[in-house]
């Protein structure tokens, strides 16, 4: 199922109407799209008293959006992937009876985290759950999940928020931010107002700085100051990737900008300064030579030589 939000929810509504929904749901969008918001929009739904679910205020709509509804449980949003642990106890919980009404609903977040042991062990209830049982997986992309679990869910599309609903948005929550900085994080977001948001926090704009540095370090003149440049990224493993993916991400505007594209993080005229000093095939191996040392930190390799070996790359 794809298209627009409101399309969606009244596909829902009308199957919910017919008695034809599916036990299982698999919702893919990118981080922060706001796949759990419309998996607990289908929950309210689905343990709705009133008469045109989701009411939305009756006593079991109130309990999902207050977050205490006993027929609701939520799997998957601590610091660790659902584990197999976590599984079994899922599966004990839809053996029982539910408490308010006649439904459970059961989400798993960051379904596209979860090792392959534990997406197994929720073959059997995934595909022929209790009466009354309804999950959904949320997953960033459906190649996580393996086939047999892909093949047992019905799939939904979360579809983006357009730059005029984005910018409406970030406008009440950031009244102060400056137009620049709004029109880059909406051009960044893609359609996601969880990936908007982050781009506008404090510590994103540090990290966009140091990214920053590091492009300019990539094209000094002298192999020392790149060098120089990259041996000063004193950074843990867990923050130097997304490091090296804003670089990669800032790279590929220059390189866009080069055939006449959009940037999205620099702005135009910075990444068209940037592309003249640099010729396609130069930019594509300076690409390539990110990614290059991105999958090595990925593989454990040694940051300080991942970062001399890149500076020498570039």
């Amino acid at each position: 199922m794809s298209g627009d939000m409101d399309g969606i929810r009244e596909s829902f509504r009308n199957k919910l109407r017919e008695g034809a929904c599916s036990h299982a749901y698999i919702l893919e969008g990118p981080a922060g799209i706001g796949k759990m918001e419309t998996a607990l929009w289908f929950a309210s739904a689905l343990l709705c008293e009133g008469g045109d679910p989701p009411c939305g205020e009756c006593r079991s709509c109130r309990k999902v959006r207050d977050g205490y509804h006993p027929d609701l449980h939520l799997y998957g949003q601590g610091d660790k992937p659902v584990s197999v642990g976590d599984v079994r106890t899922l599966i004990r919980e839809t053996s029982m009876a539910p408490v308010d009404g006649s439904r459970m609903v059961f989400i798993l977040d960051d379904a596209q985290d979860m090792q392959a042991p534990a997406q197994n062990a929720l073959l059997k209830v995934f595909e022929e759950p209790p009466e009354g049982v309804y999950l959904f997986l949320l997953t960033e992309t459906r190649k996580a999940l393996l086939p047999t679990v892909r093949s047992r869910g019905q799939f939904i599309v979360i579809p983006g928020l357009s730059d005029a609903e984005l910018q409406q948005r970030l406008l009440k929550q950031y009244p102060r931010a400056l137009e620049e900085d709004l029109n880059a994080a909406i051009r960044f977001a893609e359609g996601s107002c969880g990936k908007a948001e982050q781009f506008l926090q404090k510590k994103a704009a540090a990290d966009r700085e140091i990214a920053r540095g590091w492009l300019e370090a990539a094209f000094a003149a002298d192999r020392y100051s790149r060098v120089s440049a990259f041996a000063a990224a004193k950074q843990k493993r867990e923050n130097l990737l997304p490091l090296l993916d804003l670089f990669l991400r800032m790279m590929s505007d220059v390189l866009l900008a080069k055939t006449g594209g959009e940037a999205v993080l620099l702005r135009q005229e910075e990444a068209e300064s940037f592309s003249d000093r640099a010729t396609r095939k130069q930019l594509v191996s300076m690409c390539d030579a990110i990614i290059r040392c991105r999958e090595s930190v990925e593989a454990n390799g040694n940051l300080s030589a991942d970062l001399t070996r890149l500076a020498a790359d570039l």
